[in-house]
């Protein structure tokens, strides 16, 4: 399963949910959605994403952390997904 990692690329690169939903033109509360994980862009905005970071993020945290796909997307074994979340939901 892939994870977007769009709250941490946000952190380290300094981007806001308002510059980057005005950067690729969707509404704050879409990207918001996305931080949350209640939905997935698509790939072609995933594109978008990237390149909207590369364009508004920090210039000394690209320079020091070069962005990549893997900086905003993570693949998750399924089985391991499910163990991990029961595993929070216990010790909630």
């Amino acid at each position: 399963m892939l994870i977007l990692k769009l709250k941490e690329a946000q952190a380290r690169y300094n981007v806001t949910n308002k510059a980057l939903a005005e950067f690729i033109g969707v509404g704050k509360t879409l990207v918001s959605d996305w931080r949350a994980g209640r939905r997935r862009p698509s790939y072609e905005r995933i594109n978008l994403i990237l390149g909207a970071i590369a364009h508004l993020g920090d210039d000394e945290q690209l320079k020091l952390f070069p962005l990549s796909i893997s900086e905003l997307l993570e693949w998750r074994d399924l089985n391991e997904s499910l163990v991990t979340k029961q595993n929070e939901n216990i010790c909630s």
